[in-house]
């Protein structure tokens, strides 16, 4: 009898001891995440393809060794575009090992193909295709090249030959690594007002041709590197006008629009009266009565380039 008790607190610690799991999981199926992300441009005499490789599964589990990567592209047929019949006859593009891919254009010239790619992994699980992307393929086009440029007033001036629908040209400074799209135009020359004095840019730039909702594009031209130098004086000023008064002849006219504006200058019968104003106007209190006098004006910006003196206004005190 002396057992008994011992015996019910080993079962009772027994049972205590074991966790209760549930239903068991079902294995992992280790099927990588759908690429989302899926570019394609045509540039030059290619198809450029991008994406970004996954790493994870749908389980959020790491992805071991080389996911087995299916890169197709094909037209959609003439029923319009379903999945299996394009995947029964588009190009399998071969060797691909990374997320960048070039597909030369050739035989899809004319065509409009649909790009798609789905990442397997062990034992050809997948989770499916990713985003499709439909690319119009025209001829390709002409490089931009002889890309100079050369000082405009408070401007670069970009030139090159070559003949597009219209051309994309980017800009960084030359300690920069971000290119940026300065603009995009219809032809040469470019005018790129929106430098500073003191910089040092690079330029390049790339044809474009419309083809629906996207564009196709040339090969890069050449990049070229350019320090702007200020050797242009501002506009003339306009729009002197000289009024007698009790005590003095006050002088107006408009103010300069220029970037670099730094002053202006004021001569009195052919003498330099005043410099380094700022503002468009000025009251002579050294005059005397009885005496004509004939002023002019200048401005110069902020590299001390003067502009030519403004047509002569002239008038006499009382």
């Amino acid at each position: 009898m002396r057992l008994l008790p011992v015996l019910v607190i080993l079962l009772a610690a027994m049972l205590c001891g074991c966790g209760y799991t549930g239903e068991p999981l079902p294995p992992a199926l280790r099927r990588p995440v759908p690429v989302l992300d899926l570019r394609a441009v045509e540039r030059g005499a290619n198809i450029e393809v991008q994406f970004t490789v996954p790493l994870t599964t749908t389980e959020a589990l790491a992805i071991q060794g080389q996911p087995d990567i299916e890169l197709r592209i094909g037209t959609a047929g003439e029923g319009g575009f379903d999945v299996g019949a394009w995947q029964q006859t588009a190009d399998l593009v071969p060797n691909v090992h990374a997320g960048s891919v070039e597909i030369p254009v050739g035989k899809f010239v004319g065509k409009t193909v649909i790009v798609g790619v789905n990442v397997h992994g062990p034992h050809g699980r997948t989770a499916g295709w990713s985003n499709f992307v439909t690319v119009p393929v025209v001829p390709p086009l002409a490089k931009p090249e002889g890309l100079e440029a050369k000082d405009a007033p408070d401007a670069v001036s970009l030139d090159w030959h070559a003949a597009a629908g219209e051309f994309r040209v980017y800009r960084k400074s030359v300690d920069g690594t971000i290119w940026e799209l300065s603009a995009t135009v219809p032809k040469p020359p470019y005018n790129d007002a929106t430098i500073e004095y003191g910089k040092t840019y690079q330029y390049y730039l790339e044809a474009a041709e419309k083809t629906g909702e996207t564009a196709a594009l040339s090969e890069a031209s050449a990049v070229i590197t350019f320090k702007p130098v200020d050797k242009f004086a501002p506009a003339v000023p306009a729009g002197l006008v000289v009024v007698a008064g009790a005590r003095g002849i006050e002088l107006v006219w408009e103010r300069n629009a220029e970037n670099d504006f730094a002053g202006y200058r004021i001569y009195r019968n052919d003498v330099k009266l005043v410099d380094n104003l700022t503002a468009p106007s000025y009251s002579d209190q050294s005059v005397q009565a009885g005496t004509k006098y004939r002023y002019q004006l200048t401005a110069f910006d902020k590299a001390g380039n003067e502009s030519a003196k403004s047509p002569v206004a002239e008038t006499a005190l009382p």
